[in-house]
């Protein structure tokens, strides 16, 4: 008996015979934004409540790191998207626990989750056919290695990318804090690799920094957090400008600086790529959301975000006094060459986007 290589290869469904129809994805950076956008999208008429799966940002992360086929990511991410829709259509591992961000108690529409925990598996299979609920995943600085989503979920893809300017004194500081917890405690956050530090100890790193260890080892956090905006930013950019050009998916590229100021443009895109229609839930969500906004950082209270480092501006900035603000924070402890790299960065971001300061 003879085989043509090692690994067979796996069955791949066709598109119509899936559970989830279709899949919309918020992907952003850390702190940068995907709740705001998540929530609202949530509120669309058949979208399900959003949810973080980390399996899926890991399955993109073993294959980017070449420990896991595409042919393989595609597969495990298919079986888990059917997965979850199959268990949301009866509440099952829905989560009910009112403080999280991500339960039932902060969706916009709650009474259908409370509804399905009644249903038997016939009866969600039955609705899951006739109903064709929306999937609604968010993934976290996730764009620069999601090729196996966009193979796997094709046509019923509709692809979210918010990004924010580098200057958030916001985003500098929430992420100066992950990279700080990346030292402390390597067993939380993304898939971490092992590699040597400066005297030869083994020591685990997020894989965002594969290829740049020996300078993310050496920088001080407000640095590392700089070098991975400048990993992120600039792949996400290729991967995104490269994948439009053939992906059957719908992309959607947005700004946070522009859609909280006009929301209603970028919702209105997204409904019609899903089909459906922004009603009076979603203008009660925007509402509660604080969008749209007369000032960027003019945001709800949240004791949430207020722990990350958020504050409630004690008056209205412009968006150049908002990159001022945020530059200042970054050159109290970034070095001279990281503060090179991010006001590139934020160069190269306004001209991409059209910021106006």
């Amino acid at each position: 008996m003879t085989f043509k290589n090692d690994t067979p290869d796996l069955a791949t469904p066709h598109q119509s015979s899936y559970l989830a129809k279709k899949i919309v994805i918020v992907d952003g950076m850390i702190g940068g934004g995907k709740n705001l956008l998540s929530s609202i999208v949530s509120s669309l008429p058949n979208v399900e409540m959003w949810l973080h799966k980390p399996e899926i940002e890991d399955v993109c992360a073993m294959h980017h790191l070449g420990h896991l086929s595409l042919d393989a990511a595609k597969t495990l991410i298919n079986i888990w998207a059917d997965e979850e829709i199959y268990n949301q259509s009866m509440s099952r591992n829905t989560n009910f626990k009112p403080s999280d961000y991500s339960s039932v108690f902060h969706a916009s529409r709650p009474l259908r989750y409370f509804k399905r925990l009644f249903k038997s598996p016939t009866e969600a299979t039955k609705s899951l056919k006739k109903e064709m609920p929306i999937l609604n995943l968010m993934t976290h600085v996730n764009t620069s290695y999601s090729k196996p989503l966009f193979e796997a979920i094709g046509e019923r893809l509709i692809y979210i990318r918010i990004s924010r300017h580098p200057m958030s004194t916001y985003l500098l500081q929430h992420n100066r804090k992950w990279n700080e917890r990346w030292t402390i405690d390597d067993r939380h956050g993304p898939v971490m690799y092992k590699t040597l530090d400066q005297n030869f100890r083994s020591i685990h790193v997020p894989f965002y920094a594969k290829d740049i260890e020996k300078t993310y080892l050496n920088a001080n956090y407000t640095d590392r957090a700089i070098l991975l905006f400048d990993q992120w930013i600039r792949t996400s950019d290729d991967f995104i400008d490269k994948e439009a050009k053939s992906t059957k998916a719908a992309i959607f590229d947005i700004p946070y600086e522009k859609f909280v100021f006009q929301p209603q443009t970028y919702i209105n895109k997204i409904a019609l790529s899903l089909g459906v229609t922004p009603d009076n839930i979603t203008n009660k969500i925007m509402r509660r959301q604080g969008v749209p906004r007369s000032s960027l950082n003019d945001a709800p209270k949240s004791k949430v975000y207020s722990k990350m480092g958020w504050e409630r501006p004690k008056k209205k900035f412009t968006l150049a006094e908002n990159f001022a603000q945020g530059r200042t924070y970054a050159a109290e402890t970034a070095s001279s060459e990281a503060l090179s790299i991010l006001d590139k960065l934020a160069e190269d971001y306004e001209e991409r986007h059209n910021i106006n300061r």
